[in-house]
């Protein structure tokens, strides 16, 4: 074995680093980002020379690491740090660059080690920066290799990995690296040091919980496994320290994934409550940062009933965000479902930038019931009786709108979109006889010709026949005296749906149905508008009531405030009034009330069991000081 000259400086510096516990330090000598310094390079090709892969040279690298280890009466409980040493040592000496899956596992078992080696409750917090270090760098290798799967394809090719059974859900690099990095939040979170609990402040390692669990947040949203955050964000609200005694910077990256969390999950007022938070603390200098956090912010306002101002939209952050949100209110506002559908469908253009951010489905399943709302009010407004102002409040009737005009004024809106020839979908829903008269869907051929617009041919495609030939066009049947009845291939067994069931009250299809003894049946669409109506009262964004026999909408109560107001109150006020009674944030752990009026540990508001801040004593009664 050479000399080692390199090798030993540089283990006899980190010993001085980890004797005075200088974790800073520390993790500014392990490096292993390339390009390293020469200094490095020599190093390296010491290791090569003098300690080659094999068994022994492993063995008395850990032997010179085992040294660096403060002892105390001739032994140490920290083994997990010259084992984690070894394992940098080997990496510098053993990683190939241009093999970048070698490198992940590398990299991602060194860090493993720098994690066992956190979990000691006396040095482990000498190299809490040094795994967030290497967090980051793995998080960095595994995020670029899950965008650009081509560059390891030909590795997991040879190793076999595609031949992996499909019913089992793979787990990508990104997880395999949140899984990692999870290990090392809940060592920082379960740190005993100073108070635990929320009262406490964060000391030793657990002024690592918020750095930990912002770098797995990312991956967890980088690989979408967002399910996988629930029990992170219920560990910190039950363990971690408030969030306002850590840093803006965690602060406003936490809330930030906080309330993209909360949002997925349909959260929608805590999720509010999280963004702006973290748009109000991050740096005004913070540009990217501020537009990212607004990308989210301003969706979820939109779905609460609260647009942008122009004044929002102009700051420099917002910048190409008012060419996506703007349409989308004017179209709220408009009224028009189907010019609102067209603007998110999948095909449209205008909803791929929507689709990357992940909100396309969001809006279009949360804000249609806005375009409702809109919608109801532009047909009282222009429809409605608005109650007789000369009446007295004892006599006249409330404001109403029959539901009939709302039916006719969404007929016209098709008819318009069927003019227009831009919306095929929607314009064809002003056509559509099956189901919903409002939302179009496309005719099955199985049932074409049921509307009687066109003789019913049977099934002409080969492969409608080969897929579903055993229903619609069997061998045989049986008849009604239970004899076995041979059936042409391509013929409907039960007839013709107009020959043999045209005149029975039964028939489901009928075009017409004013023109029957059951012309007091509402129409499909009559449903459905009746059925929106509905659920818009049930939310509360409408206030009133219906009448079925008669179908209409009625705003009792409105003489003094006036129809508008009172029968469509305002979204976000609204909604904020229901949803501000509790202002908890689900993941948000905030500083303990404090003052006259908090109320203490007991439930009380003042000393045990006597009359404190807060309350209001009277003392009318109440005797001089000394007097019996």
């Amino acid at each position: 074995m050479g000399p080692t000259p390199v090798l030993d400086q540089f283990l006899g510096s980190l010993g001085e680093l980890v004797q005075n516990r200088d974790g800073a330090k520390v993790q500014d000598f392990l490096q292993i980002e390339p390009p390293l310094s020469d200094i490095y390079e020599r190093m390296i090709e010491e290791l090569r020379n003098n300690f080659p892969p094999c068994p022994k040279s492993d063995a008395e690298l850990l032997q010179r690491c085992d040294r660096l280890v403060p002892r105390s009466k001739g032994s140490s409980s920290w083994t997990a740090f010259p084992t984690f040493l070894k394992l940098y040592l080997t990496f510098l000496r053993d990683v190939k660059t241009e093999n970048l899956l070698e490198t992940y596992n590398l990299l991602k078992a060194l860090l493993n080690q720098c994690v066992l080696a956190l979990g000691d409750s006396q040095m482990g917090v000498v190299v809490l920066p040094t795994v967030l270090y290497l967090s980051k760098v793995l998080a960095k290798l595994a995020m670029g290799l899950d965008r650009r799967p081509d560059l390891i394809a030909h590795i997991l090719r040879m190793e076999g990995q595609p031949d992996q059974d499909d019913t089992v859900e793979k787990v990508t690099l990104v997880e395999k690296s949140a899984n990692v990095v999870r290990e090392a939040f809940i060592k920082c979170l379960t740190d005993r040091t100073g108070t635990p609990g929320p009262h406490g402040k964060p000391e030793g390692k657990r002024i690592g919980i918020y750095l930990m669990a912002n770098l797995c947040l990312k991956l967890l949203f980088q690989c979408g496994k967002l399910r996988n955050a629930e029990q992170m964000f219920a560990s910190i609200t039950a363990q971690s320290p408030p969030l306002a005694y850590f840093p803006a910077s965690q602060r406003v990256t936490y809330l930030y994934y906080l309330g993209r969390y909360l949002f997925a999950n349909n959260l929608f007022f805590p999720a509010q409550t999280a963004l702006q938070a973290a748009y109000d603390q991050c740096h005004r200098q913070a540009t990217s940062q501020r537009h990212l956090i607004l990308t989210y912010l301003i969706p979820c306002n939109i779905i609460l009933g609260r647009f942008p101002s122009r004044a929002l939209l102009q700051r420099p952050e917002a910048h190409g965000l008012a060419e996506q949100f703007e349409p989308l209110c004017r179209l709220i506002t408009r009224g028009d479902y189907l010019a609102f559908r067209q603007h998110l469908s999948l095909s449209s253009p205008t909803a791929e930038w929507f689709a990357r951010k992940g909100i396309l489905l969001t809006l279009r399943n949360r804000c249609e019931i806005l375009v409702w709302r809109s919608f109801a009010r532009k047909v009282f407004i222009n429809g409605g009786f608005h109650g007789d102002p000369q009446a007295q409040a004892q006599r006249g009737p409330p404001p109403y709108l029959y539901l009939n005009k709302a039916v006719v004024a969404t007929r016209w809106l098709q008819s318009q979109h069927a003019l227009s020839g831009n919306d095929p979908a929607g314009a064809t829903a002003a056509l559509n006889k099956y189901g919903s008269q409002v939302i179009f869907e496309p005719t099955d051929s199985e049932y074409a010709g049921l509307s009687g617009e066109d003789e019913y041919t049977g099934p002409q495609d080969s492969e409608i026949l080969a897929e579903y030939g055993d229903y619609i066009a069997p061998d045989g049947f049986y008849n009604d005296e239970g004899y076995w009845q041979p059936s042409e291939t391509g013929q409907l067994v039960d007839g013709e749906p107009y020959d043999d069931y045209g005149d029975c009250d039964v028939y489901p299809y009928s075009d017409e149905p004013e023109d029957s003894r059951y012309s007091h049946t509402p129409s499909p669409l009559m449903r459905e508008i009746e059925s929106i109506f509905a659920s818009l009262l049930t939310q509360g964004l409408m206030r009133g009531y219906l009448t079925h026999r008669n179908p209409r909408f009625a705003i009792p109560g409105a003489r003094l405030r006036g129809a508008l107001p009172t029968g469509f109150p305002n979204v976000w006020q609204t909604i904020f009034s229901h949803e501000n009674e509790d202002s908890s944030v689900p993941g948000w752990v905030q500083p303990p009330p404090t003052g006259f009026n908090a109320p203490r540990a007991n439930g009380g508001a003042g000393g045990a069991g006597g009359a404190g801040g807060g309350r209001v004593v009277n003392l009318s009664g109440a005797r001089p000081v000394g007097v019996q």
